[in-house]
C-alpha cells in the first residue's frame, strides 16, 4: 500500500461511465485492491440510466481512497467524458479505467515504478488478457511486444497508438487537451479522434512512452463494450497478402491531411505557456517531423492512381526525397519502394479496379535507422 507522506507521484485514476452497472462493481474492487492506491477516482457519468451511480456511491463510503463522482449535464460520447474526466483530476499521473475490466493488484505499483525510474517518460501503457463477460481467458492483447521497453521522442511507427485502459500519462500533458476537441481521427474520418489515440500522440512527440509487457488488465468482452477487441491472433499468409493488395491512394490521400493536422497540433503546443521551454522545444521539432510527412504521402497517392506518366513522376520524386531510404527521418523503406514500382507504376489501374478497400493506416512509415530529429544535429 501506498503510504501517507510517500513523497512519489500521486495517481489520479479517471472513469467515464455510462450505463455499466453489470461489470463496475468488480472493478471498482479491483482498484480498491491496488498495493499501490491512487489519490483519487474521479467518475464522470455520461446519463446513466440503470444502478451505475447507486454502486459508485455505494462503493465511495468505504473506499481507500476519495472519489467524486460527476454527472454531465449533457451526453459528451465516451471520448469526450474521458478528456472531460482528465480536466477534473489533481494527480501527477493520470490512469484511464474502463467500467467494465478488471486490474490486477500490482497494475498501479508497476506503472509508478516505471515513471519513478524515468523522468523523460510521458506515458507507460501494459499488456492485457482478454477474457470473457466471466473472466474466463480469451487470449492475451499482445502476444509480442509492440514497441522496445522504452521508447524516445519520435521514434514510434508514426501512426501507432493504445487503447486507452493500459494507459498512465504524466499530468504535464494535460494542457494539450485544450486543443482535442479540433482533431479527426487517424482510422475513422469525420470522426473526433478518440482520448486514448490523442494522448498517445502527443507523449510521443514530447516524451518518451514505455511499455510494460505484463497483463496488468483484464479486458473484458462482452456485448456491451462501446469499443471492442476481438480475439487477437497472428496475420495469416492470406491477411498478408490481402494489406498488400489494397487500394491504398485513399488511404495515403487521407493520412496527407492527417499529418498536416498533427502538425499543427505540435506547432500550437510549442506556444503552450504552462510547458518548460524543453516540452516547447520537442513540440516544434514534432511539427517538423509531421509536416515533412504531408508531401510523402501525397506524392505517393499519386504513385498508385494517376495517370502513367504522373505515376513515374511521383515515383522518381518519392525516391528523391528520400521516401524509400533508411537515412531519411521517416521512411516507407525499401521493400515499399519494391512494392510501389511493381502494384503501383506497373498495375495501379488493376489494383484500383480489383483491389481490396484499405483501412486507414500504414504499416510501412517508420523513422529512418540512426536518424536525428529534424533540427537535431548528428552525432559525431
Amino acid at each position: 500500500m501506498s503510504e501517507a507522506g510517500d513523497p512519489g507521484p500521486r495517481i489520479s485514476i479517471v472513469m467515464a461511465t455510462y450505463n455499466g452497472a453489470t461489470h463496475i462493481r468488480e472493478q471498482l474492487d479491483s482498484l480498491a485492491a491496488q498495493t499501490c492506491l491512487p489519490a483519487e477516482l474521479i467518475v464522470t457519468d455520461d446519463g446513466s440510466t440503470d444502478a451505475t451511480l447507486d454502486i459508485v456511491a455505494d462503493f465511495a463510503r468505504n473506499a481507500p481512497f476519495p472519489v467524486q463522482v460527476h454527472r454531465n449535464a449533457t451526453r459528451l460520447g465516451y471520448k469526450g467524458n474521458f478528456m472531460h474526466a482528465v480536466t477534473l483530476s489533481t494527480g501527477d499521473l493520470i490512469s484511464f479505467c474502463d467500467q467494465d475490466d478488471y486490474w490486477k493488484p500490482d497494475n498501479l505499483a508497476r506503472v509508478r515504478e516505471v515513471f519513478l525510474n524515468d523522468p523523460d517518460v510521458m506515458m507507460v501503457y501494459h499488456n492485457a488478457r482478454l477474457v470473457d463477460e466471466n473472466r474466463r481467458s480469451i487470449s492475451t492483447f499482445y502476444a509480442t511486444p509492440p514497441m522496445p521497453p522504452v521508447a524516445r521522442p519520435l521514434t514510434l511507427q508514426p501512426w501507432s497508438f493504445s487503447y486507452g485502459y493500459m494507459q498512465t500519462f504524466r499530468a504535464d500533458l494535460k494542457p494539450a487537451g485544450a486543443l482535442w476537441s479540433r482533431m479527426r481521427d487517424h482510422y475513422n474520418p469525420g470522426k473526433e479522434m478518440g482520448h486514448d489515440l490523442f494522448y498517445f500522440l502527443v507523449a510521443s512527440g514530447v516524451g518518451s512512452i514505455a511499455y510494460i509487457d505484463e497483463e496488468l488488465t483484464e479486458y473484458r468482452l462482452h456485448g456491451g463494450n462501446t469499443v471492442g477487441s476481438g480475439k487477437r491472433t497472428q496475420p495469416t499468409f492470406l491477411d498478408r497478402w490481402r494489406y498488400r493488395l489494397e487500394d491504398r491512394a485513399d488511404t495515403y490521400r487521407y493520412l496527407a491531411r492527417m499529418t498536416v493536422q498533427d502538425s499543427n497540433l505540435f506547432a500550437d503546443l510549442a506556444l503552450t505557456p504552462s510547458w518548460p521551454e524543453a516540452l516547447r522545444t520537442r513540440a516544434r521539432t514534432a511539427a517538423r517531423a509531421w509536416g515533412a510527412l504531408e508531401s510523402l504521402y501525397a506524392t505517393r497517392a499519386e504513385v498508385c492512381s494517376a495517370s502513367l506518366p504522373r505515376r513515374i513522376a511521383a515515383f522518381v520524386r518519392l525516391v528523391r526525397a528520400g521516401g524509400y531510404s533508411e537515412r531519411s527521418f521517416w521512411t516507407f523503406g525499401p521493400r515499399a519502394m519494391q512494392k510501389d514500382a511493381v502494384l503501383g507504376v506497373l498495375l495501379a489501374p488493376l489494383v484500383r479496379r480489383f483491389g481490396h478497400e484499405s483501412s486507414r493506416t500504414d504499416r510501412a512509415c517508420h523513422r529512418g535507422q540512426a536518424c536525428p530529429a529534424p533540427g537535431e544535429a548528428v552525432a559525431a
